[in-house]
């Protein structure tokens, strides 16, 4: 089986993909909030719907990590929230929220940038596909992609085009074969708080409340073959060095990122990305802003290989990739 235990052979590191369990001490986040401030990145930052996450990672273990939300009343923070960007390095300064919610929210008193995040790349400005809370406003059930599980399957988060939603489960058991990436339909009701960013509760009292419409998991280990859009994820604090994805298009505004990669041969890995670089460099510029990724607007692959997709929390899929010869560039 390919995993990414294999990751220490070529120094990628993808957050989100461990198969192993472990836990932050959330009493030493809680003391370092109330003190000297609690260093991590930003996991995601969007303005228009007042979301922020905040990720922090055990100082010595990369894969033991903790995503919570941050939250201000505070016109002057909330002003400053809306300027930081993923990956940005900040040291965060507050309390734990007393609220319901299995995922932490911190009310912040004080951040700091202590480094800002550059990927080499000019990054344009983001305009958000999905108009929230609009497009679900009259609305009791819709498709979305899963974006990720919490707090023992009563956190899920899911993307709706290109918006990233809360949705709050009673029922763990709904939840607890999902993966990251798997597209689903969901039964659901508007929460009436926090009303910013909008969270939803699944409808858990309607027939068949949440549906897999299209597993993940399912395709591991089959034939793989997508052609799409080039994806270039600039290196950062998740990942060594340029990744390139395949994107898929899928029903309903949804897109799904297949990274692209070979586990068996370091050398052929290199050649691989090297070759895709090359390809990539050839039209500066000319990408989109894909929220946490650039998209080329010239560049388009075909990839053929097998798909690997091993834990809940991956990622991305993957693709793996024989040869040079498993991927063609059409310009």
């Amino acid at each position: 089986m390919k995993t990414l235990i294999l990751v220490g052979l070529f120094g990628i590191f993808f957050a989100s993909c461990s198969t192993t369990t472990y836990a932050v001490d959330l009493k030493d986040v809680e003391k370092q909030l109330n003190t000297t401030g609690c260093e991590g990145w930003i996991h995601g930052a969007v303005a228009d719907q007042g979301m922020y996450v905040f990720t922090y990672r055990n100082p010595t273990n990369f894969f033991d990590y903790v995503e919570m939300s941050l939250v201000s009343t505070d016109a002057n923070l909330t002003k400053q929230l809306a300027t930081f960007d993923r990956h940005d390095k900040v040291s965060v300064k507050g309390v734990f929220l007393d609220n319901p919610s299995p995922q932490k929210h911190i009310k912040v008193s004080a951040i700091q940038m202590i480094k800002k995040y550059e990927s080499g790349y000019q990054v344009p400005a983001y305009e958000h596909e999905a108009k929230i809370p609009d497009d679900l406003l009259h609305k009791d059930m819709a498709t979305f992609m899963v974006h990720a599980i919490g707090g023992d399957g009563h956190i899920l988060v899911v993307e709706y085009k290109d918006a990233v939603i809360p949705i709050y489960v009673v029922n763990a058991d709904l939840t607890k074969n999902l993966f990251r990436n798997d597209v689903v339909q969901i039964k659901f009701l508007f929460q009436d708080y926090p009303d910013r960013p909008l969270h939803l509760a699944v409808n858990e009292g309607a027939t068949e409340p949440l549906k897999v419409l299209d597993s993940i998991q399912a395709k591991n280990g089959k034939p793989a073959v997508v052609d799409g859009r080039l994806i270039l994820f600039p290196q950062s604090p998740e990942i060594k060095f340029n990744v390139f994805a395949v994107e898929e298009e899928l029903s309903d505004g949804l897109k799904r990122q297949y990274t692209l990669v070979n586990f068996d041969n370091p050398d052929t890995f290199q050649k691989l990305r090297d070759m895709l670089q090359k390809a990539w460099d050839k039209y500066p510029g000319e990408y989109v802003n894909g929220r946490n990724k650039l998209v080329s607007k010239r560049l388009r692959v075909k990839a053929t290989g097998t798909f690997n997709e091993v834990d809940p929390s991956q990622a991305n899929p993957q693709i793996l990739l024989n040869s040079l010869d498993s991927i063609e560039i059409h310009q």
